[in-house]
């Protein structure tokens, strides 16, 4: 049976959101797992405020830590992901 365009939309439409939601659920397991306060210490962090804004205070304390818990979740969805797909590429062959 031949399968109409209609059918192959929704299931690109499915696997696109699946997709989706599979990369958006390894941010939040990486936003959840990393904590930068264990690898980044107080004096870092001040020289890193003294560095961006010339000066550390309470505001401006905290911009390397949401920084690098930022960047690092999203590498880590972003390589988790990749490495999924390539997994079930390899899986489905």
């Amino acid at each position: 049976m031949a399968t109409t365009s209609a059918s192959r939309l929704t299931m690109t439409l499915a696997r696109w959101l699946v997709k989706i939601g599979w990369f958006l659920g390894l941010l939040y397991i990486g936003l959840r797992i990393i904590s930068p306060e264990k690898f980044i210490s107080l004096y870092t962090s001040e020289r890193f405020a003294q560095w961006v804004h010339g000066y550390s205070s309470q505001e401006n304390f905290d911009d390397l830590w949401v920084l690098t818990w930022v960047v690092s979740s999203l590498a880590f969805a972003v390589v988790g992901y990749l490495l999924s797909m390539w997994i079930i590429r390899k899986v489905r062959r």
